[in-house]
């Protein structure tokens, strides 16, 4: 009976996080479609051709990353240390080709700041060639964040 009982609790446990887990995939999917969808409107830019980027892949405490892993991680802290409380980390995507890319800055202000990016085959290194900022969606129409009353 005791192992019945500790089986079932070990199921349950395992159950609710997977459902946490789940559900906090979906948050992420949620954010990366809608704010990428608001980047391809203000800057029609394509992303078929493309690959999302977690950054996860890229994390600092990760074991083994590349050289190409390091600078996008480079990239990313050097938009954050721009950024202002309020504002998404960037979203990457990288073409198939891995010759360019797009990190995604949505802005508290609902301004879009795209950075695009380019690799570099000798260094094997991810660098920032141009960046355009355009005005976006509301955050708030976009359902990320609600209006203050």
């Amino acid at each position: 009976m005791r192992k019945i009982s500790l089986f079932l609790s070990i199921m349950v446990i395992f159950c609710t996080f997977s459902a946490i887990n789940a559900q906090a995939k979906s948050n992420e999917e949620f954010i990366v479609n809608t704010i990428t969808q608001d980047f391809i409107k203000t800057h029609n830019i394509k992303v078929g051709g493309y690959k999302y980027i977690s950054m996860k892949e890229f994390h600092p405490y990760k074991d083994n990353l590349t050289s190409e892993k390091k600078s996008l991680l480079s990239i990313v802290k050097n938009i954050a240390a721009e950024q202002m409380m309020g504002d998404w980390a960037p979203i990457i995507y990288i073409d198939k080709e891995k010759k360019k890319g797009y990190a995604l800055e949505k802005k508290l202000s609902g301004m879009n700041k795209l950075h695009l990016l380019s690799y570099d085959q000798t260094s094997k290194q991810w660098n920032m060639t141009e960046d355009i900022d355009k005005m976006g969606t509301d955050l708030a129409d976009l359902g990320l964040l609600k209006r203050a009353n």
